[in-house]
This record gives C-alpha cells, sequence and structure tokens, in this order.
C-alpha cells in the first residue's frame, strides 16, 4: 500500500503552478490521466493565458516504457534486453506450459497463461519472487515455479524482458541512462502503490528528482458534500433513475459556459454495459427518429468507459470470416451475414442482389458450408450474373487457396497472407467508413503488426494455427473509439480512482456486490498475498481496498448518490441489502420523478387519430383471369390467417429457408411423390399390382428409387452423397413396399391420373395446381388421393376454414363434383400406413367409414350436401381473398402462428394483450 509521508504532499491547486518543461505527472491509468490534462488546459484558459508549456501527463507503466524506448533509441545500450509485447508474453507462456508434463493434461492453456502471467506480475510488483521459497508450496505453486523457472531461462538466453520487470529494469540503470530526466515527478490519484514502483520513485529521487504527491480527494471534504442513499426496486429502475438524473443535470447547465461532469460509478460495468448503452440513449435521445437508417447520428452526451472486444466490432468479425472460408467450413448464418456486409468488395453495387442471393442459395445450402461449395451456389444463381464482383472475389480467393497458401510459414508471412487475402476480398468494403469504423481498422493494423512479430517466441505455425492466434487476440485486447468530449461518464470503481466530478451518482451498492470478492492469485501461496497485502488477496484487503473507494467517492464530487437495487436480476429475484460500506449513511427517496416519456408528450401536443387499416385494394381482375401462383395454398393460408395469405400470395414475402443437414421433410416428401408417380405410371391397375411377382417388383422399385436419388442429387449432391444416397434409396424403397401392401388391400381400382395439371375455378379465383392421384373404382367413381409423410385428420378437411383445403378443392373442378365419391390422405410414415378419407360410402378404401356415419360429418343428409358446403365454404374463402381481406385474424392462436414465417412482419404478439396470449399458452 502507498505511504504517502516517503514523499512531500502537495494540494491540487499547485499542481499547474508547478508544471514546467521537465516536469511529469504521473497517474494510475490512462482515464485519469486524460481527466486531469483536460483539468490543466482549462485552469489555463481560465487564467486568460494565451500561451502555456503542454502538461506532461501519462500513467505510471506508460513512464517506464517511455523510458526504455528513449533510452534504446538514443544510443546502442547492450546492456539493455528487448521488451516483449503482451501478445509475446502469452504466446511464451503456453508454449512453457504446454511442453510440460501438467500441461499436457490441461484443456485450457489460454486461460492458465493468462492467470500465470498475471502471477508472474504481481509476484515482481510485489516483490515477492524471492520470497517464494521461504514458504511450503502447494501443486499449484509449485508448477508456478517450475514454469517461471523456465521462462527466466528463455527470456535470459534470448535477451528479453516484459511488463513486469521493466521497472526494476529501469531502477538498476537509471543513473547511466543518456536521456533528458524529468527535475520533478508528481504522483496524482494513487491509492495504492506497490513496493517495485516506491523502490523506482526513491530511485528518481536519489537522482535529484523531486517527487511529490497530489491527491484530489483533499479538495472537497465530506463536510461539505451532499450525500444521499436511495433504494430502487431492481437494477434496469437504478439505471434508469440515473440515466434521467444526469440529463436533468446536463439541462440545468445547458447554457453554461463550463458545462458539467458528471460521473457515473458502476463496480459490475460489464454485466451492464449493454443495459447502461440501451437506457441512457433511450433517455438521452427519446426521438425515434435517431434511430432510422440514414439519418444523422448524433453524439450521445454520455460516453462508456469499458471497451469491448476488438473482434465483437463488425468489421473485425466480417474479416475472421473471410479468413476461416479460405481453408475451412463456416456456419452458413455467418456466411449469410458476411455476403450482407458493408466491408467487402461490391457490397454498395451489389446490395440488393447479394440480399436476394443470400435468400436464393440458403435453399441449397448445408449448415456449414466451404468456399468451394459456396462458390458453386454462386455461379449456378442466375449464373453468377447477378453478383460478379463476388464471384469474382470468391473465384480469386479459391485460386490463392489452391496455390499460394502455405502449410506452415512464419508470423511474418502470414501476417502477409491474411493482408493480400482481404484484399482479395476488397476490404474493408466500397464505401467510406465511420469514425468508429476507421479506428477499429487501425486498431486491427496494430494486431496485424503485432502478429507478425510473434515470430520473436515462435517461429513456425500453420495457416489455421495462425488464425486462431490473430483472433485470440483481438479477443484479448479491448477497444473503445474515441469520442469527443461529453458531459456524462459512465465508468468502473477504477477509472474512477482520482476522478473529480460536479456530481457523482454510484450504483450497484448491494451487499452482493460492493464490497467486491477477493480473488486471490492461486499460483502465488495465499499467506504471502495476505502479508504482501495485496488487494484482492483476501477477504480482509479486499474490504479494506473497497472501503477506501468508498471514502474516495465521497470526496470526489460536491454532489454525490449512492444507490443499491432491492431485488436481484436472477430468475428468483430475491431481495438484496444495502451494502455495509454505505449503510450507516441515512436513506432518502427518489432522487428525481420519472421525466416525461417522448411520446406522451406528442400525445399532449396532438389530438391522435386512429385508423383501422385491414383491407388491400382488390385483386385486379386481369391477374384473377390470368391465375395467380399459389395454387391451393392461397385457401390454405387465408383459412389459416387472412393476413398470411395477403403477405405471401399478394406481396410475395416468403419467409428464409433454414440450411440444413442431409434431407429436410419437404424434399423427403418430393422423393415419396416421384417414386409412387414413376411407380403407377407403370403398374396403371390393382390388377397389375396383384400380379407382378416379387421379385419383379423389388426390381423395378430399385430402379425407380435410383432414379428420384439421382434426379434429388442433382439438386442437393452434398446432403445425398456416398452412403447417404443408399441410405435414403433403401428408405424410399421400404416406404414403397410397406405402402403397397396396403394398396393390394383395396379391391379392384384403376390410376387414372397422376401428378397431373389442372385448373380450379373457385368463386372468381383461377387456381393452379397438380393432382397427385386419382383412381377409378369398378362402379366407374372416382377417389382423389392426396399423399402425405404424416398424419392427417378428417377435422382438417371440415369447417368453414378448414386446415387441408386441397382435397376439397380437388372436388370442386369441372366434372369432379359428378364423379367422385371420395377424397382421401394416403398416409405414408412408417407404422402408421393407410388412409385417412371422407367417401360416399363404406369400405370404398380399407376401412373407411361412409361420411353419413362420421361424427363430423353428422350434419350433412347427403353427399350433395357436403359437396355444396364445402363449395360455399371455399368460395367465401376465395371472395375474402379476391376483395383485399387482410385482418390479421389467425384461425386459432396462438397454435396458428407458432410456425408461421409472417411473425415479424404481422407483430401480431405485439398487438395482442399479455394476458390473452398466456391464457393461450396455457390453453395449449
Amino acid at each position: 500500500m502507498f505511504d504517502s509521508s516517503q514523499f512531500p504532499q502537495i494540494p491540487f491547486d499547485e499542481i499547474s503552478k508547478r508544471i514546467n518543461a521537465d516536469s511529469v505527472v504521473v497517474t494510475p491509468n490512462s482515464r485519469l490521466a486524460l481527466a486531469l490534462n483536460e483539468k490543466f488546459n482549462q485552469d489555463q484558459i481560465k487564467q486568460k493565458k494565451s500561451a502555456w508549456y503542454s502538461a506532461d501527463i501519462l500513467p505510471f507503466s506508460s513512464l517506464t516504457e517511455r523510458i526504455y524506448l528513449e533510452s534504446s533509441y538514443v544510443k546502442p545500450i547492450a546492456t539493455l534486453p528487448l521488451l516483449l509485447s503482451v501478445h509475446q508474453e502469452q504466446v511464451l507462456w503456453e508454449s512453457i506450459i504446454l511442453s510440460s508434463e501438467v500441461g499436457k493434461a490441461l484443456l485450457r492453456i489460454p486461460q492458465t497463461a493468462r492467470l500465470v502471467s498475471e502471477a508472474w506480475y504481481l509476484a515482481h510488483a510485489w516483490r515477492l519472487i524471492h520470497r517464494l521459497g521461504d514458504v511450503v508450496p502447494n501443486e499449484d505453486v509449485r508448477e508456478f515455479l517450475g514454469w517461471a523457472e523456465t521462462y527466466q531461462n528463455i527470456t535470459t538466453q534470448t535477451r528479453r524482458t516484459d511488463q513486469a520487470r521493466i521497472c526494476d529494469l529501469i531502477t538498476e540503470q537509471y543513473e547511466f541512462l543518456d536521456i533528458k530526466k524529468p527535475s520533478l515527478i508528481i504522483c496524482y490519484g494513487f491509492d495504492v502503490i506497490t513496493p517495485q514502483q516506491i523502490v523506482f520513485l526513491k530511485k528518481l529521487s536519489d537522482c535529484g528528482c523531486e517527487v511529490v504527491v497530489a491527491n484530489p480527494t483533499i479538495q472537497w471534504p465530506q463536510s461539505v458534500a451532499t450525500i444521499q442513499r436511495c433504494e430502487y426496486t431492481n437494477s434496469q429502475e437504478e439505471i434508469y433513475q440515473a440515466a434521467i438524473w444526469a440529463r436533468s443535470k446536463i439541462e440545468t447547465v445547458s447554457n453554461s459556459v463550463n458545462g458539467v461532469r458528471v460521473g457515473i460509478v458502476v463496480p459490475a460495468l460489464v454485466k451492464y454495459r449493454n443495459t447502461l448503452i440501451r437506457i441512457f440513449k433511450k433517455v438521452m435521445h427519446p426521438d425515434i427518429r435517431f434511430a432510422l437508417p440514414g439519418t444523422t447520428r448524433n453524439i450521445a452526451p454520455f460516453n462508456v468507459s469499458l471497451g469491448l472486444e476488438l473482434i465483437s466490432y463488425p468489421l473485425i468479425d466480417i474479416a475472421f470470416i473471410g479468413l476461416a472460408l479460405l481453408n475451412q467450413k463456416v456456419e452458413f448464418n455467418r456466411i449469410s451475414y458476411w455476403l450482407r456486409s458493408p466491408f467487402l468488395a461490391g457490397s454498395e453495387s451489389e446490395m440488393s442482389q447479394r440480399v436476394l442471393l443470400d435468400a436464393q442459395i440458403r435453399r441449397f445450402s448445408e449448415p456449414e458450408i466451404s468456399l468451394e461449395r459456396l462458390f458453386i451456389l454462386v455461379s449456378r444463381a442466375s449464373g453468377g450474373k447477378e453478383c460478379p464482383i463476388l464471384l469474382h472475389c470468391l473465384s480469386v480467393l479459391r485460386i490463392f487457396g489452391q496455390t499460394r497458401l502455405p502449410e506452415s510459414a512464419s508470423h511474418t508471412v502470414f501476417a502477409r497472407v491474411i493482408a493480400e487475402v482481404l484484399q482479395i476480398l476488397g476490404f474493408p468494403g466500397e464505401r467510406g467508413l465511420d469514425s468508429s469504423e476507421f479506428q477499429a481498422l487501425k486498431k486491427w493494423q496494430l494486431l496485424i503488426a503485432n502478429f507478425a512479430a510473434l515470430d520473436q517466441v515462435n517461429v513456425k505455425t500453420s495457416y489455421h494455427e495462425a488464425v486462431s492466434r490473430l483472433r485470440q487476440m483481438a479477443s484479448d485486447t479491448l477497444f473503445q473509439p474515441e469520442t469527443p468530449n461529453v458531459p456524462v461518464q459512465i465508468i468502473d470503481v477504477f477509472d474512477a480512482i482520482g476522478m473529480e466530478f460536479d456530481h457523482l451518482w454510484v450504483m450497484g451498492l448491494s451487499d452482493e456486490q460492493w464490497p467486491l470478492k477477493s480473488h486471490p492469485n492461486p499460483f502465488l501461496p495465499l499467506e504471502l498475498q495476505r502479508k504482501a497485502k495485496l488487494p484482492w488477496g483476501s477477504t480482509l484487503e479486499s474490504y479494506a481496498y473497497c472501503q477506501r473507494l468508498t471514502r474516495n467517492w465521497l470526496c470526489s464530487a460536491k454532489d454525490i448518490i449512492l444507490t443499491y437495487p432491492r431485488y436481484s436480476n436472477d430468475r428468483d429475484g430475491h431481495e438484496l441489502k444495502c451494502s455495509p460500506l454505505i449503510r450507516l449513511m441515512p436513506l432518502s427517496g427518489p432522487v428525481v420523478r420519472d421525466m416525461e416519456q417522448h411520446h406522451d408528450r406528442i400525445i399532449q401536443s396532438c389530438e391522435m387519430e386512429y385508423i383501422v387499416d385491414c383491407e388491400s385494394p382488390p385483386l385486379d381482375k386481369e391477374i384473377v383471369k390470368q391465375g395467380i401462383r399459389g395454387g391451393t395454398s392461397i385457401i390454405k393460408d387465408y383459412a389459416a390467417c387472412p393476413f398470411r395469405a395477403w403477405a405471401k400470395h399478394r406481396l410475395s414475402i416468403s419467409g428464409l429457408d433454414a440450411p440444413h443437414t442431409g434431407l429436410n421433410a419437404a424434399e423427403r416428401g418430393l422423393l415419396v411423390h416421384q417414386v409412387l408417380a414413376q411407380l403407377w405410371q407403370q403398374l396403371k391397375t390393382k390388377e397389375a399390382l396383384d400380379d407382378i411377382s416379387d421379385y419383379n417388383l423389388e426390381r423395378m422399385l430399385k430402379d425407380i428409387t435410383n432414379s428420384a436419388i439421382l434426379q434429388m442429387e442433382q439438386y442437393r449432391p452434398i446432403a445425398l452423397s456416398g452412403r447417404f444416397a443408399q441410405i435414403e434409396q433403401r428408405r424410399l424403397f421400404r416406404l414403397a413396399l410397406e405402402w403397397l401392401d396396403e394398396e393390394k388391400k383395396r379391391s379392384s381400382f384403376k390410376v387414372i391420373a397422376v401428378e397431373e395439371k389442372c385448373v380450379i375455378q373457385i368463386g372468381d379465383l383461377i387456381l393452379s395446381t397438380r393432382l397427385d392421384r386419382i383412381d377409378e373404382l369398378e362402379n366407374g367413381q372416382w377417389i382423389v388421393i392426396d399423399y402425405k409423410t404424416s398424419r392427417k385428420s378428417i377435422q382438417s378437411m371440415i369447417g368453414e376454414r378448414p386446415d387441408e383445403p386441397q382435397l376439397p378443392l380437388y372436388l370442386m373442378m369441372e366434372g369432379m363434383k359428378q364423379q367422385a365419391a371420395g377424397a382421401a390422405f394416403a398416409v405414408l410414415k412408417r407404422g402408421e400406413m393407410g388412409f385417412t378419407a371422407i367417401v360416399r360410402e363404406a369400405n370404398l378404401l380399407p376401412g373407411i367409414k361412409a361420411f353419413s356415419q362420421l361424427e363430423k360429418c353428422a350434419r350433412f343428409n347427403t353427399w350433395e350436401d357436403l359437396i355444396a358446403a364445402w363449395q360455399q365454404y371455399l368460395t367465401n374463402l376465395a371472395t375474402g381473398f379476391c376483395s383485399g381481406d387482410a385482418r390479421v385474424n389467425p384461425k386459432n392462436f396462438p397454435a396458428t402462428c407458432k410456425y408461421c414465417d409472417m411473425q415479424l412482419f404481422c407483430r401480431i404478439r405485439e398487438r395482442i394483450d399479455d394476458s390473452v396470449t398466456e391464457l393461450s399458452k396455457e390453453s395449449g
């Protein structure tokens, strides 16, 4: 811990007076350095100075690294080793751990290496490295000592050093370094300082540099500050209230020249980052128009200090998808996202075509897709004419992967390969990058340079390992684009150290989140961590450290609010208590009232007019005459929901197909239809089925199923490659044989139509469709048959809004009413073979009762009455569709909507009360 008595202390007001060309101000972190530099400049402006020395303010780690770099560049010094980067250290630790006996059994080498690297840093920062042998080591510590010895030997032999030892190195060599040395070092905002840093500062003091301490906590005594402690229901309400409060503070001084500094400190910032941004945006920019595409993006008046992983930025993610695609399969969902991104060549000029291309090729794609397969699909789609730029990029990339991709090379070579691959793909796209994207690109280029420098610790690697390593580096790199200076700063507890605000809100101070839990490093002896008083080495030290942070908050602003949620965000929503560190402060009521919602202001400013718009223009007569695409599915969709039919068949909207492994249900059903169609085109009659021998029937079926499989292979070559085609052929063969056993139970019949195209006019609607099959019985009557691979009920054909209207529709064809004696679903499902039918007379099909014997048809006296009822119901549906009825009116919510692909378009769940939804779920 920092002993301030070792160095003289000065008030903050004296810093600006003492800063000169030879002075340096050091801080514990970068954010405090930036804030202090801004405040210094503002002080000079207030004093109406026209010119002043630029303040040399930087974090402590940057100071030691700068001294090292200046020493290296002034003149060659043989005594200074080369400094390893953080990524080089990680790779070196991983290789050491992996080469050990224990490391070979570990599953998470990178995570272990990070903990070992942290232990190495702590051991030097707190000067424990020479005391590790004084305690009896446990298994983890013993392994760490072995790895550390290997690491020490390697870096000594290769003349390398690292961030953990650079401070000691500078301390040893400081008086011999031929550089410009500061005359004054001002330590600002340090709450904890390590023994390693103290030794360094003492060395500077012995060399004639004045070292003083300036602590901002002495500026505003606690007695002057206004402190409030508030309780809110949950964290969402707490964040919302903080956002309202912050906005009120900004608006209060909106006309002020100096502005206002508002701090929002969040202990669990990583956990609540997205929620904070969402709620603060909603409160700060309530006008929804700012979120619409093409609008000018206003700069938000708040900034979140926590950066995201570099790989989470879309620009970088797109780069990694392109790199992975070169030599491995990638999930199609990722490829779909990649195709539609703005960071590839032709992304602007081919934008619309690529969206349509994505919808087209996903019907033929597998869940994972290779570069070769993607190239074939893009080539086949419209002959590749719709997206020539994309096709050219994929073609060049294929050739590059086949001819110029090395199996093994150095990181420097693969850095050039990566750059060339992205250049082939036209990265980062046609359009200009915005500020955040441009900064992300610069960070990416720096990351590639650091990746190439890995050759210093690991010479050879493969392309797959190189991309994996680069991805890991991008995941370990936190990045946040620079933004203009804004009044509201949302920061974590560590960035808040030493910061000053006009108004401060600290949230999340429940007993579960504050004080923070201790997390001692497992590779250092616990007793040493306790003796050295590492801040997170024990529960006692963690509590004491958080207690100091809490006291510092109370001196960081004149207006302070400390809040905590009463209930957790867990599923159980258990009750929380106030943190013991703020429990003694008096509890007050809500800080601010809810601000008037933006939409409430709109409603109050005008008279709202509600228009029910559920009617589209009637179907044009010319279109009706020509026929509308969709066949019997038009009536089926309209019976299920008028809006669904309008969207699918009037607007031609369709859901996106999901790539799948093998064949899906629709494709398997198509194969069944093809096999049975060819079979009955050859057999034609029941007598032919009875007379054919088993051998000849099986031979016929094998030829037919093989032919169907060959046709499907052209459609889905990957799904039916090799053994998969054989398995599917055997399935079809057995299914057809089992179904023919059902056909043999029937009396004599003749198949008079197979896969026959026909036209149905129902009301004003003309439908083009295809009949699966029509059988003629001995008495000359017909039975219409539709093949299904799943069980269907008679109920699905009955009612004003039938679920399966195609069979009743077939009976409405010209000449069918007089000839047809029934309509049947032929169910081809293993173990459930048979007919589900409505027929005029009993036993026209095996085990099928007459319609008059069915409970669902009891209200119809004659077959003609049933046909007339169907005629009326189907005509009503056709008339409703033609008239433009587009109501969101599902037949049975939510069952009807469960598998509907129009949900995002109709947004029915936003229109129905939550209670109705829950009731429907319970009843379902």
